[in-house]
């Protein structure tokens, strides 16, 4: 793959955010963690969402990169609660994948998991449930990780995008990248926004931004299919 395509700018190196500045919540290569996938080097790039705090993720883009996420936390032990307006979506997931209810369920929106979370079994909690929502502070829980899910990225969603510890943005309009870039102080970037390759993120905590490959495996690519934002 070239990498002026998959990796936008000669300039990433000034970038990639610096592991020791987050500290309980670091982007780690060749760590432990929830892996998101491979940085330039081709290094695997982890985040430790599981934590003895609440950790809230956002993440612009489709909802087949919000199952992508939810299927590798499931593989470090997670449970998986989802609020979602597309049901039908997210079943026809679990069932491709064979996760059962008892590992993956549906709550409704604002609804808190009937459980706490403990460090053997964290949670991820799900919330795609459309533009009118965040992060409900109910949720909120050590163990426990949000995932707020958009499709589309608008003004209204500025609040959500600065409160969260972590900010997963696949590629956007040129519209929705000025919106982040200028929310999350990042204007320097804005125009890579607009340039990752379609299975590409830019991965953003404190305000420090690295761009990952997702590098899906054959049996995601099977079980999610492409996800390309509209794939």
């Amino acid at each position: 793959m070239n990498n002026s395509v998959a990796f936008p700018g000669s300039r990433i190196g000034l970038h990639v955010t610096d592991a020791a500045t987050v500290a309980g919540l670091q982007l780690v290569a060749g760590g432990g963690g929830l892996v998101v996938g491979r940085n330039r080097q081709q290094e695997p790039v982890g985040l430790r969402v599981f934590r003895a705090e609440p950790t809230r993720l956002m993440l612009t883009g489709g909802v087949r990169a919000a199952e992508l996420l939810a299927f590798r936390a499931l593989a470090l032990g997670a449970r998986l609660f989802i609020q979602t307006a597309r049901e039908q979506e997210w079943d026809a997931f679990l069932r491709r994948c064979v996760i059962g209810r008892e590992i993956a369920s549906f709550l409704p929106p604002g609804v808190a998991p009937p459980l706490p979370a403990t460090p053997t079994e964290p949670q991820l909690v799900v919330i795609d449930t459309g533009p009118v929502t965040g992060p409900d502070t109910n949720l909120s829980a050590p163990w426990r990780a949000t995932l707020v899910v958009r499709d589309d990225l608008a003004g209204w969603d500025v609040e959500v995008l600065v409160r969260s510890d972590i900010v997963v943005l696949q590629r956007l309009t040129e519209t929705e990248a000025a919106t982040a870039a200028n929310a999350l102080g990042l204007v320097s970037v804005q125009s890579w926004f607009t340039q990752l390759h379609p299975e590409m993120v830019g991965l953003i905590t404190k305000g420090k931004v690295q761009w990952v490959m997702l590098s899906m495996t054959g049996t995601e690519r099977q079980l999610i299919g492409p996800v390309a934002r509209g794939g």
